[in-house]
């Protein structure tokens, strides 16, 4: 009996199958009705599902943008650092061309600051032909001299050092004083009689007289002079030309 049953439901199925496809393979104007809202409401059921999908894609896109974001700013900060390499190392190169001195560029490696003493370390030495009180500069101006000596390095006093004194010239008649650096990047230049021709914006240059430092060195520029006071010489403020932040390469006179 139960076999007979399973075998009306099987045939009744089959017929209800064949009777939707004949129904549906038809071309009448009801069928693709009835299909247009079967589509509808298929559409409806599944939109919870379809929304759910695109929402994850969106969500792995953004994932991606984002780490593309972030190569794209690092190789951009690279790109930057190159470029103000590059210009770095032109600008050294152009110095070092221009200049009537035998030059031997240094990089610095080590810098060691201290309130009476300020040095630096550069990577050349005794091997390199470098000895001590050698001065040493930047393309701005002198940054101070060779100390100590090794075999592949130097320890250099700075300008900014409390016990770093050089006889210098400075005005239209380059009369000759003593620059000894204060605090902040600024410095005083004593010794010059107040009949001295001194304006706001000279440059100081180191004279030649020492056996260690040859003339016309960029040492600092004129930013305060006063002559009112009751002593014979002016009282003259300067600003070192030498950059005392960015310790990168260095030139050693030789």
């Amino acid at each position: 009996m139960i076999k007979y049953i399973n075998r009306d439901v099987i045939i009744l199925f089959l017929c209800l199958l064949l009777s939707l496809l004949l129904y549906f393979s038809s071309k009448s104007t009801v069928v693709y009705s009835v299909k247009a809202e079967i589509a509808d409401f298929i559409s409806i059921v599944t939109y919870p599902q379809t929304y759910y999908s695109n929402l994850m894609t969106i969500k792995k896109d953004n994932e991606l943008l984002k780490q593309k974001l972030v190569q794209m700013n690092m190789l951009n900060s690279e790109l930057i650092h190159y470029e103000h390499e590059n210009s770095v190392l032109k600008n050294l190169l152009d110095f070092y061309d221009e200049q009537p001195w035998s030059l031997k560029i240094a990089k610095v490696v080590n810098d060691n600051y201290t309130y009476l003493m300020r040095t630096i370390t550069i990577n050349l030495g005794i091997k390199d032909g470098v000895e001590s009180n050698l001065p040493v500069v930047d393309i701005n101006g002198l940054i101070g001299k060779i100390e100590v000596c090794s075999d592949r390095a130097s320890k250099v006093q700075l300008i900014t050092d409390k016990n770093f004194v050089i006889s210098v010239r400075v005005g239209s008649d380059m009369v000759v004083g003593e620059f000894k650096a204060t605090h902040k990047g600024l410095g005083i230049i004593y010794g010059v009689r107040k009949t001295a021709n001194i304006e706001v914006g000279d440059i100081v240059y180191t004279s030649g007289i020492s056996t260690i430092y040859p003339s016309s060195i960029p040492v600092a520029k004129v930013v305060r002079i006063n002559k009112n006071n009751d002593s014979p010489f002016q009282d003259i403020e300067v600003q070192i030309l030498a950059d005392l932040i960015n310790f990168n390469h260095v030139f050693v006179v030789l």
